[in-house]
């Protein structure tokens, strides 16, 4: 092992000793105010065609996290009416996705096409319902609504005076594969994901969602028709499977928030999930410097394209940049990769 490795490992253990125990500190007042959140979920205001179910994602709950004021994301899987089984999925030439409805239900056009925004709006008012009947003791909650989620604000008055931020995120559960045009065949994604799709598949338990907020939306003028979709519970499995990828995605972050990545160059963490998905077969085995220098030469790639290929679907890139932004954030990336990581 060469002193890089050396020095990554060193890195890794001091943020599992320093900021491990912080998220973890946090997620506990997360896990509070989702009990009282699941706990007014009975009452009779929430319109009868939405079931809402609570499931954890995120670098929080993946042993991701760089720092401990790391935002929690929680998915809001919907029920009743809206599941896979009662849509028909086309793709629109915008390249996110129409849900054509099988049955009569709310929140549909004249053609009979699920609306996003109209269904967005419901959501929100239902979820910001149950979120103010939430009391957690000397803790002030407030939220705000986004594109996609609605964000919610913890803080603490005394004790820890922990301050969290969660993002619910409701979205629409698909439990299979084949139903939704244009995703990879299920032979080319490594034998983890595989193996889950099929475990998720025979117990009927989503293996994908449709949530309800497009990037940029005002760029189409069909916009309120269109779905974005998301492979949350796959990157999830992935990271939890194969822990020494994860070790190299965590690495990523961490040079990402040293190097100011996110405002210098549009960076988001996820990118390193999907790339590590998609170079896994070079990065399984290694160590874990060496496995980082390998994700990193596979991100400059696919900057080198322009794009963050979406890997799971295809002609669906995550993020584009133009010619000076990709060369720019190119010529960052061969920077990193000739440093040692302790000069970083």
């Amino acid at each position: 092992m060469n002193i890089n490795n050396t020095h990554a490992r060193g890195i890794l253990c001091n943020m599992n000793n320093t900021v491990t125990p912080r998220v973890k500190s946090n997620r506990e007042l997360v896990d509070e105010f989702l009990d009282e959140f699941r706990a007014t979920l009975t009452d009779k205001v929430t319109p009868t065609s939405y079931t809402l179910h609570i499931i954890h994602g995120g670098s929080a709950y993946e042993n991701l996290a760089v720092d401990y004021k790391t935002d929690f994301d929680i998915t809001v899987s919907l029920g009743r009416d809206f599941v896979s089984e009662n849509f028909d999925v086309d793709r629109d030439e915008s390249g996110y996705f129409i849900l054509e409805a099988k049955r009569h239900m709310m929140h549909l056009d004249c053609n009979n096409l699920l609306d996003s925004a109209n269904l967005r709006n419901g959501l929100f008012n239902a979820i910001r319902h149950h979120v103010d009947m939430v009391t957690i003791p000397d803790t002030t909650i407030t939220h705000e609504e986004g594109l996609s989620a609605l964000t919610v604000e913890l803080q603490e008055h005394t004790g820890p005076r922990r301050r969290v931020s969660i993002d619910l995120v409701p979205q629409i559960p698909f439990r299979t594969w084949g139903q939704c045009p244009d995703l990879l065949p299920l032979g080319e994604m490594p034998k983890c994901l595989r193996q889950y799709i099929d475990r998720t598949n025979k117990n009927k338990s989503p293996c994908m969602f449709f949530s309800l907020g497009i990037p940029k939306a005002f760029r189409f003028p069909n916009s309120d028709q269109l779905f974005n979709i998301s492979f949350s519970l796959l990157e999830k499995n992935f990271i939890n499977e194969e822990t020494d990828i994860r070790d190299m995605v965590r690495l990523v972050k961490y040079i990402a928030k040293r190097r100011d990545w996110k405002d210098r160059h549009h960076f988001k963490s996820f990118y390193a999930k999907r790339v590590a998905v998609k170079y896994y077969d070079e990065l399984k085995g290694k160590e874990p410097w060496d496995g980082c220098l390998r994700l990193l030469k596979g991100l400059e790639e696919e900057v080198s394209d322009g794009v963050i290929d979406g890997y799971f679907v295809g002609n669906q890139p995550l993020r584009e940049w133009n010619d000076e932004e990709a060369e720019d954030f190119i010529r960052e990336i061969r920077i990193v990769r000739k440093m040692n990581i302790k000069d970083i």
